[in-house]
């Protein structure tokens, strides 16, 4: 199959009409998912940027030591191994998990606008008038 058999497929459809029950018609406008989908990753990763590597508020000492083997005081701040660890963690998960919600998010955003607009006379959507 050449490069030029899909083409030659369309310049068909158009000159011959397309088969019984296949139509083209123009999108009603633009679909919002994509944009919506990038802005929810980007966003997701900065706020997991500020989750895990921000303060936990005023170091205070815990009532109990988590490990009793472990000597390390209350309030020392965690190696620098450990946050980059964190960070590369938690992005697998907040990255999709915020595209998810920007993709629902434009999905309905797509919806609200396309339902409002008026649709042109003689669209393929449009009731005949008889």
């Amino acid at each position: 199959m050449n490069s030029a058999e899909p083409t030659r497929f369309l310049l068909l459809l158009t000159r011959h009409g397309a088969p019984s029950g296949l139509y083209f018609s123009p999108m009603p406008g633009r679909n919002l998912a994509k944009p919506f989908a990038i802005a929810g990753f980007v966003l997701a990763e900065i706020y997991m940027l500020f989750t895990v590597l921000g303060g936990y508020g005023p170091a205070e000492p815990l009532p109990v030591a988590p490990l009793a083997e472990v000597a390390v005081p209350a309030g020392t701040p965690p190696p620098l191994s450990a946050k980059i660890t964190r960070v590369l963690v938690c992005a697998v998960f907040f990255g999709p998990f915020g595209a998810l919600a920007g993709t629902g998010l434009g999905l309905v955003a797509s919806g609200l606008r396309g339902d409002f607009r008026a649709k042109p006379q003689g669209s393929p959507g449009t009731p005949p008038s008889h």
